[in-house]
């Protein structure tokens, strides 16, 4: 679906983003062609605002050596807030000693 915008000629957040990167990294809509496996014609239903699939938003990620959920946020396909990762387990290299520690002594009182 199509969002609609004030200024119908304005191009969608997506394709901002999506030309923004391009030009940054020195690429072309031919190489974001290639890279997705999608036709150029589809660029301009991005452009309005048409949405992209999560095959499509990983294929970019990948081109733009990004996350796919950067590019998920940039389609509105994901709030900032959505796409925030949350660790359920404490990662032990960042993890001071007393907090290793303590994290030990959790672990070993449940066995």
């Amino acid at each position: 679906m199509a969002r609609v915008s004030a200024d119908q000629n304005a191009p969608s957040p997506l394709w901002t983003y999506i030309e923004t990167n391009l030009e940054n990294r020195g690429l072309t809509t031919g190489d974001l062609a290639r890279a997705t496996g999608v036709h150029r014609s589809r660029f301009t239903d991005w452009r309005r605002g048409k949405s992209i699939s999560i095959e499509t938003a990983r294929a970019i990620a990948t081109l733009f050596e990004v996350s796919p959920l950067e590019v998920l946020v940039a389609a509105e396909l994901l709030t900032a807030e959505e796409a925030q990762l949350r660790h359920t387990r404490p990662d032990p290299a960042a993890l001071s000693d007393e907090e290793l520690v303590a994290e030990l002594r959790r672990r070993l009182k449940r066995t």
